[in-house]
């Protein structure tokens, strides 16, 4: 299966290469602009249907996976464009070729996720005459389900109550006032376009919401707000993020005061926008600053510290890399020359954002990164301690315990929990992770190493008790002399995913959680009331949460792809 598998990802690359020719062919930077406006419009489309339907999602996947590949294809052709900025009205004699563009690179980029996923889901492909047959297993679980509805729960429930105190804080009269301002400083440009004077209430109006947003992001709480990066603080560059989100909310909100007043404007000639670099930097600067303000620890940035924010959040010739993965999170920002920037509202949402900004820091500043990685560990042990201690107070917490063998250190504990009134001990390995959006490839590495290190961490976590005598195991723990006979589980705690780990945790003695679970679990105890919960109980409804009841199964209906000489055939195999 190897060599077809070498072939199919060549026979891909073949097909690219053509395609990448006739971008290439576009000195303008055209073809490159349409297709983001196809992406944005698109978007609005699937932004405001609440349930997407399958054809929908296909459409959206499609476009999303192709149009990233184009930016990085058409980038990497030219150190410039000849335009360098576009404003144009959508012409159908234009945007269908891009579009069917779109779908033959997005085609390219499926067949590349789905080869990544062959030998992963135990998977293969055939060679037959006219096209490549991929075969996937007739059942695909899909192990992610019941951590993404927990977590869309969370989100949904924080985000009604971050709304809900936002409006209470800022009064009930302040959605009509906006609506005045929004209606009353939009105005057509050159007829067809889209143009707005700034307001300093506007401005705070959708900060609050976008404050809201970020913090609900995956990733918004990945390191310490002091954090060093590239001399920049990570809270300066969360600040730049909110800011990304709140003049995406602005402009959206904007674009439909426009089409109220204008109704003979179109929503496709004034969703995406370029504008001029340097007032670009000038409004992130005093946004950082002013609203920096009302956090604690905030340190001033400077002009040459937002051109280093401004690179890192932004796509430009020199961080082409992180486009490279099918998968990749849309870039807020797109430097298309030295002095403009285009602002791809697909872009300008929270997740998309903070999963842009992470993947850049740790390509522009990866020493930096390591390191902030390396202290992460102290911060999840204290918000382990915030999260039980109000529901189990009597626990006991020690840290960073290391278990020895033979004189030599085996394995350490992040976390040792002990309650001793029951004569509980937990021992907790801490992974704190950084999301992986809809990347598969890091999806997959990711899993597959955090399995690793849980297993081998369970191993010799078993091992030394094994072997160690009562006496040894109170005095490594420095349990309590009132617990004589000590009663001990193992947990692997997780920030974000921890779904894998149910192919390797196993036994009575063993529990798995990430974060959501954990919090989920503390609410439930909470809510239950008497009688009063122990550790047992805590550990009981993570066995409940961390595996659902019923598995449920990935669809894959066959499907027939064609782009170029290239066709390949995706089906499960029949039972």
């Amino acid at each position: 299966m190897a060599d077809n598998l070498r072939e199919f990802y060549h026979s891909l690359n073949r097909e690219e290469a053509d395609l990448a020719a006739d971008i290439a062919a576009d000195r303008l930077g055209l073809l490159m602009r349409i297709a983001i406006n196809e992406l944005d419009l698109d978007f609005e489309g699937v932004h405001l249907i609440n349930t997407v339907g399958d054809a929908n999602h296909e459409r959206w996947y499609i476009m999303r996976i192709g149009v990233i590949r184009i930016i990085k294809l058409a980038m990497q052709a030219h150190q410039q464009f000849e335009a360098p900025t576009l404003t144009f009205q959508r012409d159908l004699r234009y945007s269908l070729s891009v579009l069917s563009l779109i779908r033959k690179v997005g085609t390219i980029e499926h067949g590349r996720r789905v080869a990544q996923s062959v030998t992963v889901k135990s998977g293969r492909i055939e060679r037959l005459p006219d096209c490549f047959h991929i075969v996937l297993p007739s059942q695909l679980i899909d192990l992610e389900l019941h951590e993404r509805e927990l977590e869309r729960y969370h989100v949904a429930q924080q985000r009604a109550m971050f709304a809900n105190d936002y409006e209470a804080l800022i009064g009930s009269k302040i959605g009509d006032e906006v609506r005045a301002l929004l209606t009353e400083l939009v105005y057509p440009f050159r007829d067809h376009f889209i143009g707005y004077e700034a307001d300093p209430a506007l401005d705070f109006y959708f900060f609050g919401h976008a404050y809201n947003e970020i913090m609900l992001a995956k990733g918004f709480d990945t390191f310490h707000f002091s954090t060093i990066f590239g001399g920049i603080t990570f809270s300066n560059y969360k600040l730049a993020a909110m800011f990304i989100v709140s003049i995406g909310m602005k402009h959206r909100a904007f674009v439909r005061a426009l089409m109220d007043k204008r109704p003979t404007i179109r929503i496709e000639d004034i969703l995406t926008v370029s504008v001029a670099t340097d007032g670009f930097l000038e409004g992130l600067r005093e946004f950082i600053n002013e609203f920096g303000k009302r956090f604690g620890g905030h340190v001033p940035v400077t002009d040459k510290d937002v051109r280093i924010i401004f690179d890192v959040l932004s796509v430009n010739r020199r961080n082409l890399a992180l486009l490279d993965r099918p998968g990749a999170p849309i870039p807020p920002l797109i430097q298309c020359s030295d002095d403009h920037v285009i602002r791809p509202l697909a872009g300008a949402t929270s997740d998309e954002v903070m999963l842009f900004l992470l993947n850049s820091l740790q390509h522009s500043f990866p020493k930096d990164y390591d390191r902030a990685q390396r202290t992460r560990e102290g911060a999840m042990q204290r918000a382990v301690e915030s999260t039980l201690r109000p529901l189990l107070p009597e626990l006991e917490f020690r840290g960073n315990v290391k278990l020895r063998q033979s004189g030599k250190v085996l394995t350490d504990l992040d976390l040792v929990v002990i309650e001793p009134s029951t004569d509980r001990v937990v021992l907790i390995q801490l992974k704190h992770q950084d999301p992986y959006g809809a990347d598969l490839a890091t999806m997959q590495a990711r899993t597959g190493r955090l399995n690793q290190q849980v297993s081998d961490w369970l191993r010799k976590v078993r091992s030394w008790f094994a072997a160690a005598s009562t006496s040894e195991v109170r005095a490594t723990l420095r349990l309590p002399s009132s617990m004589t006979s000590p009663v001990v589980s193992l947990l692997a705690l997780t920030r974000h995913y921890a779904h894998s780990l149910r192919l390797v945790v196993d036994g009575n003695d063993a529990v798995f959680s990430n974060w959501s679970q954990l919090v989920t679990a503390v609410e439930r105890l909470q809510e239950r009331g008497e009688p009063v919960p122990t550790v047992d109980d805590l550990l009981d409804e993570l066995r409940i949460l961390s595996v659902p009841e019923e598995e449920h199964y990935l669809p894959e209906p066959p499907s027939d792809w064609t782009v170029g000489s290239l066709r390949f055939t995706i089906e499960q195999e029949r039972d």
